[in-house]
């Protein structure tokens, strides 16, 4: 087994910082090299509605990590929200209008992004279900320390706020 900087070292995840230089984080954003590759790869190339946002969908997965790295407040936002499914696999999501990041809490203040795609994708092809447990047996299968994840639902729990 093996801690998350461990992962990090071995090349199973990554951290991802998207701050500007003179900011510092409060929370951790790690991602899978399958999640990562989408970053890159898939993610610009997604198409954007503009009747949803005036951001790109990766502005919007930037400025919606930004904001969770630097510490704003998340709790009980949409933008990050625990989704409820049978059984309950633990997963959690990032929402931004036009594009869902699928991951799970390892630990306090941090997340593991694992999956992404477009909410119109997801919705058309109704993937919620297999994105859930894509994320779960991804989480299954990492080397990672005991406990994986947080089993609570409750945002004190796993996220905290500078105030």
């Amino acid at each position: 087994m093996a801690t998350l900087i461990e992962l990090c070292e071995s090349g199973v995840l990554d951290r991802i910082d998207p701050l500007e230089p003179e900011e510092l984080p409060w929370r951790a954003l790690y991602g899978t090299m399958d999640f990562l590759r989408w970053l890159e790869d898939d993610l610009p190339a997604l198409g954007h509605n503009a009747l949803y946002a005036d951001l790109s969908p990766l502005e919007q997965i930037f400025a919606v990590f930004a904001e969770y790295v630097a510490g704003d407040y998340f709790s009980t936002d949409k933008r990050f929200k625990k989704l409820t499914w049978t059984p309950d696999h633990h997963v959690w999501e990032f929402k931004t209008d036009e594009v869902r990041v699928f991951g799970w809490v390892p630990q306090k203040d941090a997340f593991i992004c694992c999956h992404g795609d477009s909410k119109d994708q997801i919705e058309v092809q109704a993937s919620y279900g297999r994105y859930i447990a894509q994320t779960a047996f991804a989480r299954n299968q990492m080397q990672l320390d005991e406990p994986k994840c947080i089993t609570s639902g409750s945002y004190t729990d796993v996220i905290s706020t500078k105030d």
